[in-house]
């Protein structure tokens, strides 16, 4: 991990995402399981087969820029996601990650202080509950990572500055688990190991692709 603890490598990624399935398969209603279909549900793993070298060199030159090293990652992982955080229900893949001001025009120039950001930002959600993760190009660290914000209807603004894409996930996960102990869910009960270790497994490099 990076010195933060967070995933930064597309290896970390398919750890830190394999528990996280396994998490939130754990505490998903029957409805959500519906949604998810049964083979996804058997599998474990929420994700989808990780980007091609190719697919990203593709999405950096339609965008005209390098995406920042832990999101990159994390499309290598996998390329999008279902059910990310309790509001947002996917995330956007290597095909149409995109820009804010392309892609949500009505939400660039409404005279806030955050108009300057919301205008360079990149937009990586997509399906959602009124809520957008942005990741921020001009503010970028030491380590080459964008700070990432998430704009939500209920807000007067932009929400907290997270230093990078993979902090906001791991923030995000926080609220699921608080969300979910207080709905009487058990996140991470005894015996969960034998269910985490077989999504690993499945979410490995080559087997990725029959998600």
């Amino acid at each position: 991990m990076a010195s933060s603890g967070r995933p930064r490598t597309a290896e970390q990624w398919r750890a830190h995402l394999t528990e996280y399935s396994a998490d939130f398969l754990r505490v998903a209603d029957a409805d959500q399981r519906r949604e998810l279909g049964d083979e996804r549900v058997a599998s474990g793993w929420l994700g989808f087969a990780g980007a091609s070298p190719a697919a990203l060199a593709a999405a950096e030159q339609r965008l005209g820029v390098g995406l920042p090293p832990g999101y990159r990652a994390f499309l290598q992982a996998s390329d999008g996601w279902l059910e990310m955080s309790p509001f947002v229900w996917t995330m956007r893949t290597t095909a149409d990650v995109g820009w804010l001001r392309d892609l949500e025009p009505e939400m660039i120039g409404a005279g806030d202080e955050d108009d300057e950001l919301m205008a360079r930002a990149l937009l990586v959600s997509a399906d959602a509950d009124a809520c957008f993760w942005l990741l921020d190009p001009g503010d970028v660290n030491d380590e080459g990572e964008w700070a990432a914000y998430v704009w939500a209807s209920w807000y007067p603004g932009l929400g907290d500055r997270h230093d990078s894409f993979a902090d906001l996930v791991a923030a995000e996960r926080e609220s699921f688990e608080e969300l979910s102990a207080r709905d009487g869910q058990a996140v991470e009960p005894d015996g969960a190991e034998e269910p985490v270790a077989e999504g690993r497994r499945l979410a490995a490099p080559g087997d990725t692709a029959r998600q």
